[in-house]
C-alpha cells in the first residue's frame, strides 16, 4: 500500500516538474515581449492617394508553438514587418484578446474594429486597422458566416464560428470613400467556405458599388469554388499586376508552401500598382505560419 502511494506521489511530482518546465519554456519569451514591444510609426506612402493594405494571419496563441515559434517571440518580428511595409490599412486573422492588446499598444497611428467570432475565452476576430491621420472612419460593422449573419451563429458543417468585419473609410485628401472587409473561411468545410464567401459578396452588394477590398485567409486553392466565387466581380490582385509573384501565402513555419490568402478588388474601381508576398524572416524565424500579403492600389479616375 505505502509503495503504491509511494509511486502515486512519485508520478504526481514527475507530472508537476513537467508541466512546470513546459510552462516555463511556453513562457520563456514572455519577458522579451514585454520589453521589446515598441509603437509602430509608419511612413505615408510615396504616391498621394495610395491605398497600402496589409493583410496577416498572425497565428493563434497555441501551446505548441514553442521557441520561435511562440506568439511572444514572434510578435515583434511581425511590428518589424509592419514597419518595414509601412502600410495605411491591415487586416488581422486568427487575433485573439491577447494579440489584440499588443497590436493596439504597438500601432497608435491606428484605430481599429474587432468583434470575437464566440464567447470563449481565446475567441478570434478579423481586427481592421486604419491610419487616423489618412482616413476618417465612416461606418464599422462585423457579421457571421452563417444563415443568420446577424447573431453569433455558423452553419454549413464549418467547425467554428467565422466573421467578417469591415470598415468606410473616408480620404481626408479627398473624401473618397471605400470598403475594406476581413476574413477567414472555415479550414474544414468546403461549403461552409462556398457559402460563407457568398454571405460577404452579398454583403458587399448592399453597399451599392462603394470600391471594395476583400481580403483574407481563405483556406481555398486556386481554381476553387470559392475563388471562382469570389473572381467571378472582383480582381485578384496577385493577376492585376504586371508584377504576379508565385510565392506561397501558407508556409507552415518553412515545410509547405501553398495560396490560400488573397486580395480581391473591384475591377473597375483600383488599380493595383503592386502585389508582394513578405516572405522576409528574421535570423531564421517565421513572423507566422503564413506569409503577409501587401497590395498598393490607386483609384480609377
Amino acid at each position: 500500500m505505502k509503495t503504491a502511494k509511494k509511486i502515486a506521489i512519485g508520478f504526481g511530482a514527475t507530472v508537476l516538474a513537467g508541466a512546470i518546465a513546459f510552462a516555463g519554456i511556453f513562457f520563456a519569451p514572455y519577458g522579451e515581449y514585454k520589453k521589446e514591444q515598441r509603437t509602430i510609426l509608419t511612413e505615408t506612402p510615396a504616391q498621394t492617394g495610395e491605398l497600402r493594405i496589409m493583410s496577416a494571419n498572425v497565428r493563434c496563441v497555441s501551446p505548441t508553438d514553442l521557441f520561435e515559434k511562440s506568439w511572444f517571440h514572434r510578435a515583434a518580428l511581425l511590428m518589424d514587418c509592419i514597419e518595414q511595409q509601412a502600410p495605411t490599412v491591415i487586416g488581422f486573422q486568427e487575433v485573439s484578446a491577447i494579440h489584440y492588446k499588443y497590436l493596439c499598444d504597438s500601432l497608435p497611428s491606428y484605430d481599429s474594429q474587432i468583434t470575437y467570432r464566440d464567447n470563449s475565452a481565446m475567441a478570434e476576430g478579423c481586427p481592421i486597422f486604419y491610419r487616423t491621420d489618412l482616413y476618417r472612419l465612416i461606418d464599422k460593422g462585423t457579421f457571421w458566416l452563417s444563415e443568420t449573419p446577424d447573431e453569433m451563429s455558423k452553419s454549413w458543417g464549418a467547425a467554428f464560428n467565422r466573421v467578417c468585419g469591415y470598415v468606410i473609410l473616408e480620404t481626408l485628401s479627398d473624401n473618397t470613400r471605400f470598403v475594406v472587409f476581413n476574413t477567414h473561411l472555415d479550414h474544414v468545410s468546403e461549403e461552409a467556405r462556398i457559402n460563407g464567401i457568398g454571405v460577404i459578396l452579398d454583403k458587399i452588394e448592399q453597399f451599392g458599388g462603394i470600391p471594395a477590398v476583400l481580403m483574407g485567409d481563405m483556406n481555398a486553392n486556386e481554381g476553387s469554388p470559392t475563388y471562382l466565387a469570389a473572381t467571378e466581380d472582383f480582381a485578384d490582385a496577385r493577376y492585376a499586376t504586371d508584377n504576379t509573384t508565385d510565392s506561397a501565402t501558407f508556409q507552415n513555419w518553412g515545410a509547405q508552401n501553398k495560396i490560400i490568402d488573397y486580395f480581391f478588388v473591384s475591377k473597375d474601381a483600383f488599380t493595383v500598382n503592386r502585389f508582394h508576398v513578405v516572405t522576409d524572416t528574421f535570423d531564421g524565424a517565421h513572423p507566422s505560419d503564413h506569409n503577409p500579403l501587401c497590395v498598393d492600389l490607386v483609384f480609377k479616375k
